[in-house]
């Protein structure tokens, strides 16, 4: 398996999936084929949304079986702190780009600012052939 067959979607795509955003829900119709991961922050991230209704949140939960969730184990610790400190990422965005480099997945964000600096991370933002 290569890193084109292996997507690990970041919080942000997955809250505009659920949310019906027509760009994030074609992301998705495109690469229903491959195999689709989180990583465990992005779990903890949208599962801790504040104000989640007690349905929500069972359809969060729902949605969130579609993807392999990938852990942090000692390996993902070791290059989450290497990335830490040579880019000043924030712990989460650290621990994401670190699971997405480890398990050879491509990371899904718009968060290019910070994820785009990474070196040796596949990125893809799913907004940046959009005009306007």
């Amino acid at each position: 398996m290569n890193g084109t067959d292996r997507y690990l979607i970041d919080t942000n795509i997955l809250i505009y999936f659920l949310q019906g955003e027509e760009v994030a829900a074609s992301f998705f119709k495109n690469i229903m084929d491959k195999e689709l991961c989180i990583s465990l922050i992005n779990k903890i991230e949208v599962l801790a949304f504040p104000d989640l209704s007690e349905n929500e949140e069972i359809e969060i939960k729902q949605f969130l079986l579609n993807f392999v969730t990938l852990n942090v184990d000692d390996p993902v610790a070791e290059e989450t702190i290497r990335i830490r400190k040579m880019y000043k990422l924030k712990l989460g965005d650290a621990l994401i780009s670190a699971t997405s480099i480890m398990h050879d997945a491509v990371l899904v964000s718009r968060n290019e600012k910070d994820f785009g600096k990474v070196d040796g991370l596949k990125f893809l933002n799913p907004y940046s052939e959009i005009v306007g």
